[in-house]
């Protein structure tokens, strides 16, 4: 995939920025508060409905403004073109529309623009917790398919029903017990579904990530990835007993959630171990391992979105070198250089002699970009 232009409306520092983007790698230099991570971000609300920093669409709206909007022009890595246009209004809803069509829902973009984004706000993945590592999963997952994107949709509604019902209990207020019963039957066979999706992607996804790190870490420990869902045995992965023993974990459970008045068991409870060397690299990763961790699962993020999407996933660097040592860097750069993405960088310090040759070059300065030599 490759992305022709983009204009931004009113997004964060941004009155009106229109940019052409080169076909390789583009950077975007200056200094801090002026705007160079904005632009990525605008690229990942268009691929992926959502900044990913942590903000709200509010947030995101220009001081003196009541809405935000971004319009991006791409093409295939066959020459299909494809549009889309997502605007936020204060106090409404996301408008999105697209080559597909007009009115939709965020689910239906995601994955169309594959997009990977490594940044150090990242670095919780690998020593951060649990929902940190799902995060991870769910986001690759739902770029991967619009099936999982349903089902993720469908588990947070499920969720939020159940735990308002769960707290009505708790403050010993009218309690639905049919409801209750039918959103647990819900939950099971949903998250029966999300569950053994999870598995089977980790299962493709661990050698990926295996050997991207091998590459990373030029040689240097094992490493693994290893699913750890909620209430369920590792042997019982089968979409049927998954669902049996969600339904019987429930009914288990069910004393202790009525008294807490919150959902105790499901997806969204599972982990991802990340291993090294034999042993969780939450506790024992150095530093620099960690670093080299989440470098390896981004690359194989990469790899594993452009095969099973059959597109070559867009990459979005936010200031990743200056978290980097020299040796980190260059391979980075020669990960950039080998994929052959189109690759958006934002950097505080333009140092051509790092980046390949033909990258084109953005300098940013109060909420306004200028491509230079």
């Amino acid at each position: 995939m490759l992305l022709r232009s983009i204009i931004l409306e009113n997004l964060r520092n941004h009155e009106h920025t229109s940019i052409e983007f080169g076909t390789g790698v583009n950077v975007f230099y200056g200094l801090n508060g002026t705007g160079k991570t904005t632009v990525l971000e605008a690229v990942a609300i268009a691929g992926l409905s959502k900044t990913f920093l942590p903000t709200s669409d509010a947030g995101l709206i220009r001081r003196g403004a009541d809405f935000y909007r971004i319009s991006i022009s791409a093409v295939s890595d066959v020459d299909a073109p494809y549009k889309v246009v997502v605007q936020y209004r204060m106090g409404g809803r996301k408008i999105i529309g697209s080559s597909f069509g007009d009115n939709l829902a965020p689910k239906d973009i995601i994955g169309e623009l594959p997009i990977v984004v490594l940044s150090p706000d990242f670095k919780d993945i690998t020593f951060g917790a649990p929902q940190d590592r799902r995060r991870f999963i769910d986001a690759l997952l739902a770029q991967a398919s619009k099936r999982y994107a349903e089902e993720a949709v469908n588990l947070k509604k499920i969720l939020r029903q159940r735990n308002a019902l769960l707290a009505q209990a708790k403050m010993r207020t009218y309690f639905d017990t049919g409801l209750f019963a039918v959103l647990t039957e819900y939950l099971a066979q949903t998250g029966a579904e999300i569950i053994s999706r999870r598995a089977a992607f980790l299962q493709e996804f661990a050698p990926v990530f295996r050997e991207a790190y091998r590459t990373i870490a030029e040689g240097g420990e094992e490493v693994n990835i290893i699913y750890q869902p909620d209430s369920i045995n590792n042997a019982e992965l089968d979409k049927g007993n998954i669902a049996q023993r969600l339904a019987e974990t429930a009914e288990k459970l069910r004393g202790e959630e009525l008294r807490r008045g919150v959902t105790l068991f499901g997806p969204q409870k599972d982990d991802a171990s990340i291993i090294i060397g034999g042993a969780p690299a939450r506790d024992a990763a150095s530093q620099g391992q960690h670093k080299s961790l989440l470098i390896g699962l981004k690359a194989a993020e990469f790899m594993y979105l452009r095969d099973i999407r059959s597109e070559t996933p867009m990459a979005l660097f936010d200031d990743i070198f200056s978290e980097l040592d020299a040796r980190r860097s260059a391979n980075v750069l020669e990960m950039i250089r080998d994929s052959k993405a189109q690759t958006f960088i934002t950097t505080t310090d333009k140092d051509k002699a790092i980046f390949p040759a033909g990258a084109a070059y953005f300098y940013a300065t109060g909420g306004t970009i200028t491509q230079t030599e």
